[in-house]
């Protein structure tokens, strides 16, 4: 077996189980793909990767365990990622799995960004909805966590339709193999609704009630219906926004 050399430890162990998976579980994928109804061959090939991903996860880090560091520790993160061995990343990916009956996590949802905004990944076990295309919204602060790498960043953010949720952003490393592919850090995010937050550690870093607590953020500029947002970036798509050639506004596409 050959693995990259520009793997970390980690993420070597990461891949040994989800070798092991394709090797040891090939009926059972074949199985699970064909009743998937999913018809390209792309499709199904992703497929198969994505759940070879799933069971290195179940593996790495088994799920009454997990479900019991993470309850223990307030889903504290770094420390759920050392106990296990495995990437922080992989822990916030892991964190919105725990479904089971009768041992339910906080129901996370889990998006990944890269500097120029684009979704590179998202998981989602919770009402809160994550752009299909296009970027996120500047407003929210997984933008900012970019400035303080390795640090977690916390926030309470409001949607338009008044649901609130409240959310961790940080870095996370990536290999550097060449002067070419140097600061590659993603951030990734990872939230659930307001009324779990009592559940989670960082939450205590985030006190007060007051509308000035929490952000107003949309899906992204495409789909938002705010108005006066002092940061939009593109003209929104679904309706209109006033402008008067004798006033200037925030921005270019409202006045």
């Amino acid at each position: 077996m050959l693995l990259s050399e520009g793997l970390d430890p980690v993420n070597r162990t990461f891949q040994l189980a989800h070798v092991l998976c394709l090797v040891t579980c090939a009926p059972l994928l074949d199985d699970l793909i064909e009743t998937s109804g999913i018809s390209s061959e792309a499709g199904r090939a992703r497929c198969r990767v994505e759940l070879a991903n799933y069971h290195a996860a179940a593996v790495l880090m088994p799920y009454d365990r997990f479900f019991a560091v993470a309850e223990a520790t307030q889903y504290d993160i770094d420390g759920i990622a050392t106990s296990f061995g495995v990437s922080f990343e992989q822990v916030c990916q892991r964190l919105t799995t725990l479904h089971r009956q009768g041992a339910r996590g906080v129901p996370f949802f889990f998006l990944r960004v890269d500097r120029a905004g684009n979704v590179t990944k998202r998981f989602n076990a919770t009402s809160f909805t994550l752009a299909e295309q296009g970027g996120s919204c500047p407003v929210w602060n997984i933008h900012a966590a970019f400035s303080s790498p390795g640090v977690i960043v916390p926030q309470i953010v409001e949607l338009p339709d008044a649901g609130q949720y409240f959310t961790l952003s940080r870095t996370t490393n990536r290999p550097v193999l060449s002067r070419h592919s140097q600061d590659r850090r993603p951030v990734v995010t990872l939230g659930c609704e307001r009324e779990h937050m009592a559940r989670v550690g960082d939450g205590a870093t985030l006190t007060g009630d007051g509308a000035q607590n929490v952000a107003r953020i949309g899906i992204n500029c495409h789909v938002c219906p705010r108005q006066a947002c002092a940061q939009r970036v593109h003209e929104p798509l679904l309706f209109s926004l006033p402008v008067d050639a004798n006033r200037r506004g925030s921005t270019r596409y409202e006045s």
